[in-house]
């Protein structure tokens, strides 16, 4: 009999395998991820007080990545840095992503 453990990681690669998830490279991997871009070109960059940038979050499963602040994402070709972990399940972990520039 499976774990509810098992379950939820079962769910999450039902998700990543949908149309809600697209395919993105973290620190050059390709991997699935639910992305939301969200505002754009707030002051500061998460990293500094200087310059603009715009922010988003992404959705990847645990077993595909160990993140850490500063990994960096490509989503449809744009450069994006992890700022911070805002969230963690059993299997997913919801990271905050910020870029320099405009993707809207």
């Amino acid at each position: 009999m499976a774990s509810f453990r098992d379950h939820l990681a079962s769910a999450a690669e039902s998700l990543m395998a949908g149309d809600l998830a697209e395919t993105v490279f973290y620190n050059g991997v390709e991997i699935r991820a639910i992305v939301r871009r969200g505002r754009s070109a707030q002051d500061g960059t998460g990293f500094s007080s200087e310059g603009s940038s715009t922010e988003g979050t992404i959705r990847v499963k645990l077993s595909d990545v160990t993140p850490e602040e500063g990994d960096i994402v490509e989503i449809s070709g744009e450069g994006w840095s992890v700022v911070r972990e805002i969230s963690r399940t059993v299997a997913t972990v919801l990271l905050e992503v910020r870029t320099d520039r405009s993707v809207f």
